[in-house]
């Protein structure tokens, strides 16, 4: 699939700017402590890294990620690969403030700058694909399934490290949307690509099983307040294959309009 390296790119991605935000949130509220809210931006940086990583496999060649920043302020793809590389940057700044030079009002600037420049990739990346040629994507629920991968990926992602209260909360807001807007996309693209949608019921439903599952399982983390480390690694672990599952769904009905 020509298309996966951008699976990996968008839905890492938006991962890791759930897990920036929530964990940064957390620390803020006294939910966690600088210990975890450190294991958290490490934790993100590797996965925003790995995901851009395996998104430039898609360019081809490295030096033609820089070629798509000619088309800044016009182009939404240059638009995207400008604020990813600003995150990214962001990101490592942060980590250098609080692993290296421990400067606590530059760690606290950084990494509010990674929050907000986190925030502002995930708003690009629908900017992206809302293009009226290819009727599939040029709806709002384009934009909706992107927004709730930070939710449902970072939440997953935030009860990991520490942040379970937020982090429960955000996953199961935006798992709820999902379930709640499945329909109505469904039957937006029962007209606009039916072949393609029907072809796409596998990956929809291991998509919405394991967001299921994963509900189960954190709320009854937040109810008893111990559960194995192992079980919630894994638990996030299947959480991010199902929004992968979702995001090749969502590449899948590419379908130039006739």
């Amino acid at each position: 699939m020509h298309e996966l390296p951008l699976v990996f790119f968008t839905v890492l991605g938006q991962s890791a700017a759930g897990l920036y935000l929530i964990a940064y949130l957390s620390k803020k509220l006294g939910l966690i402590d600088l210990n975890q809210l450190k294991n958290a931006n490490i934790l993100a940086f590797i996965i925003v890294v790995i995901g851009l990583g395996i998104g430039g496999l898609h360019v081809g060649q490295p030096l033609r990620f820089f070629n798509m920043l000619f088309g800044v302020g016009r182009s939404p793809m240059s638009n995207e690969a400008l604020l990813s590389g600003i995150f990214v940057g962001f990101g490592a700044v942060t980590l250098f403030f609080t692993l290296f030079m421990k400067k606590p009002l530059l760690r606290e600037l950084a990494n509010l700058g990674t929050v907000i420049f986190g925030l502002a990739f995930v708003w690009s990346i629908p900017q992206v694909y809302n293009i009226a040629t290819i009727a599939n994507w040029f709806t709002e629920y384009t934009t909706l399934q992107m927004w709730m991968t930070l939710l449902v990926g970072g939440g997953a992602l935030a009860v990991i490290i520490g942040a379970r209260q937020l982090g429960v909360l955000c996953f199961i807001v935006g798992s709820v949307a999902i379930f709640a807007s499945r329909a109505g996309y469904q039957s937006f693209l029962s007209e606009s690509g039916p072949q393609l949608s029907a072809e796409q019921t596998p990956f929809w439903a291991f998509q919405l099983v394991i967001l299921a599952l994963a509900i189960f399982i954190f709320a009854v983390t937040v109810l008893k307040q111990r559960m194995p480390k192992t079980i919630l690694v894994t638990c996030a672990g299947a959480v991010l294959m199902a929004e992968l599952a979702g995001r090749i769904a969502f590449y899948n009905l590419w379908q130039i309009t006739m």
